[in-house]
């Protein structure tokens, strides 16, 4: 599963702090740790769903070591479109290209791409791997 790493710390008024290094702009806050864990897996898979609606440039995760640092997990369906979109590039292909090889309209395509309309069958993610020439795993993978 992909995740990236939060710096949590707290405050002066005792509220936590959430900062995700190197995704500039995605932080939050929380009253409890507890809290704060929560609001930030929100707020970074707020923050890479936007990015993958503006076809943004997806930073990789980076591992991250301390004492105030917490792995967040990203939600499957936008592991999915990162993983995805990483996969068609790194090989060079267009989405017109990536839908003609699948034998499916670039549009169809186009939403596989997209966390709020992307939602495959596992046969469709097979077909995938096996146009991309690459593993199931890849498609998920940071």
């Amino acid at each position: 599963m992909m995740s990236y790493f939060a710096k949590i710390e707290q405050q002066k008024d005792k509220t936590f702090l959430v900062e995700f290094t190197g995704l500039e702009g995605c932080f939050t806050e929380g009253r409890t740790l507890d809290e704060a864990l929560s609001n930030a897996k929100e707020a970074l898979n707020g923050w890479l769903a936007a990015r993958c609606d503006r076809e943004l440039k997806i930073p990789k995760p980076k591992k991250t070591r301390g004492r105030n640092f917490h792995a967040i997990e990203v939600d499957l369906t936008i592991a999915f479109v990162i993983g995805l979109r990483r996969q068609r590039m790194k090989r060079g292909l267009s989405q017109a290209q990536v839908a003609k090889r699948l034998e499916i309209s670039q549009q169809a395509y186009a939403k596989l791409e997209t966390p709020s309309k992307a939602n495959p069958s596992l046969q469709t993610i097979q077909r995938i791997s096996t146009v991309l020439e690459t593993d199931v795993n890849s498609l998920l993978a940071a």
